[in-house]
């Protein structure tokens, strides 16, 4: 393919041919050439243009209704996350009181670590994969510590196959097989950080039971990127952020899981937003929880951070996730297609290349000038990140990326591999 950038934008019939939005509902980056080419949704989503009116909306409620905003106005603030939650579980895979819009990711992973990781004897171990983010490696390693264990005794890792180097399955049914009689839980990623691959998360739990080991999941590049089906799947529990792929803005509030078979657990971390709402204003001694994944919650909604995660769900649900899918497929193939023809003496797809294995984001492994390559990539104009020492992340999004993007990004590739 050629190496020069086209200077205005393209028609492509690929893009054409699509029923879904582009780039009409959301705000793209600028430069003095216009907007530019983003594909860093696997890091921070766009904002969707409805979340600044119902930011708007949600302010004039707090200057025209102050404390009375809770229970009065046109969307009061104590049922605000209803149908949110509603979306959300859609787009997950699970039943409406299984999931719930709370807190932030790592915090959630701490509070469903309070209820989910019991140790018993010599069942205290917790398999995590080799490059899980450090954030979740942080939260596992202080459950352990205030437990008295030391992580590296606690902690087992699941390391990428060193002939595919990838994580396969049949080396983590070895390492349950050996350790079985010394774990509590499985905590892995739904796709991993660092190679965009998708676990199998159904066999992975699957596996765990066998072992009466619970299965929880970081779903942080999962959810909103890739089909789920938490529910059917059996997972016992898992979390996940909404400013990538969900375009909740940055910081915007997590999403947590718990399969209904374990509502009736009564050990965890509680607040007040958890207790149930016939008797949570009487301020008494005793915690009555709220059904299903409500009587995890700590605190009020945070009501000024949930308007653009709010836009972005509705549109979501507009689409639905199996058509965002066939889209994000049909994107990511074509960004392989245009990979695999250039020369490849200095990159590596990361990525495992079938589409039932990764989601949008495809991540590059460079050989050598990998910091000056992503940097002549950015100066044209397209936003992709770089991961330390040797990586390049890219995702188009299917709900503002188009065919053009991913031929702009190739062709800017393609120029600075020189």
């Amino acid at each position: 393919m050629s190496n020069i950038l086209p200077t205005q934008r393209i028609e492509f019939d690929l893009d054409r041919n699509q029923t879904l939005p582009v780039s009409d509902q959301f705000y793209f980056p600028k430069d003095s050439l216009g907007d530019k080419t983003y594909l860093c949704g696997h890091s921070l989503g766009l904002i969707n243009k409805n979340a600044e009116p119902y930011l708007r909306k949600q302010l004039n409620n707090w200057k025209n209704l102050a404390v009375e905003g809770h229970f009065k106005g046109d969307s009061p603030w104590i049922e605000y996350l209803a149908a949110m939650d509603t979306q959300m579980a859609r787009i997950v895979g699970a039943k409406e009181n299984e999931v719930g819009i709370m807190n932030s990711l790592t915090a959630n992973i701490h509070f469903l670590f309070s209820g989910f990781y019991r140790p018993a004897g010599n069942k205290y171990k917790v398999i995590m994969e080799a490059t899980a983010f450090s954030s979740d490696h942080y939260a596992v390693a202080s459950h352990l510590e205030v437990r008295g264990v030391k992580p590296k005794e606690g902690i087992i890792f699941w390391h990428p196959n060193e002939a595919t180097g990838l994580y396969e399955v049949a080396d983590l049914r070895q390492l349950v097989s050996k350790h079985a009689d010394e774990l509590a839980l499985i905590f892995v990623g739904g796709i991993n950080y660092l190679n965009g691959q998708f676990l199998d998360i159904s066999a992975i739990t699957e596996l765990a039971h066998q072992h009466d080991i619970l299965a929880g999941f970081d779903l942080a590049h999962a959810a909103g990127n890739v089909l789920l089906d938490l529910h059917s799947w059996n997972v016992d529990f898992a979390c996940w952020c909404t400013y990538k792929y969900l375009n909740g803005g940055p910081g915007s509030p997590g999403g947590i899981f718990i399969h209904q078979r374990h509502h009736g657990r009564q050990i965890y971390f509680k607040g007040w937003w958890g207790n149930s709402m016939e008797n949570r204003f009487e301020m008494l001694n005793h915690f009555t929880p709220e059904k299903g994944v409500a009587g995890w919650q700590v605190s009020n909604p945070t009501i000024l951070a949930l308007p653009p995660l709010k836009a972005s769900l509705e549109i979501f649900d507009q689409f639905g996730m199996n058509q965002l899918r066939n889209k994000s497929i049909l994107l990511t193939s074509y960004l392989v297609e245009g990979l695999n023809n250039l020369n490849r003496e200095n990159f590596v797809i990361n990525t495992p290349v079938q589409a039932e294995m990764h989601g949008a984001m495809i991540c590059l492994k460079l050989k050598s000038k990998s910091q000056d390559i992503f940097d002549k990539i950015s100066t044209e104009g397209i936003i992709t990140d770089f991961r330390s020492p040797d990586t390049i992340r890219l995702a188009p999004h299917p709900l503002y990326n188009s065919f053009e993007d991913c031929f702009r990004f190739l062709a800017a590739f393609e120029k600075a591999l020189g």
